[in-house]
């Protein structure tokens, strides 16, 4: 995970459906992680971030592409899981 870059909600926006080995986003993370935070509301997570590139209604969970890892091939994600229409859990990931 790249942990460089301040978040730019505008910058985040502009990646989504980027090609994963153009993404840009997982530079944010580190900055992302002190502005999303448990309790917030989705809607405001999604003024945020926009829309996410995929949503597990069932789990209420919505995932975000980072692209790939700096120094790998892996693909790394942002999930945020809700509980009631409020933030419960975040949290980077790797596949």
């Amino acid at each position: 995970m790249q942990t460089t870059t301040s978040f730019d909600s505008a910058a985040w926006k502009s990646q989504r459906g980027t090609n994963a080995q153009d993404n840009q986003r997982g530079a944010m993370v580190a900055s992302l992680e002190k502005t999303v935070s448990a309790g917030m509301p989705r809607a405001e997570v999604i003024a945020l971030l926009g829309e996410p590139d995929s949503t597990d209604a069932a789990s209420s969970t919505d995932v975000y592409e980072l692209g790939v890892a700096r120094f790998g091939v892996d693909e790394e994600f942002y999930r945020i899981q809700y509980q009631d229409g409020k933030v419960a859990s975040h949290r980077w990931g790797r596949r």
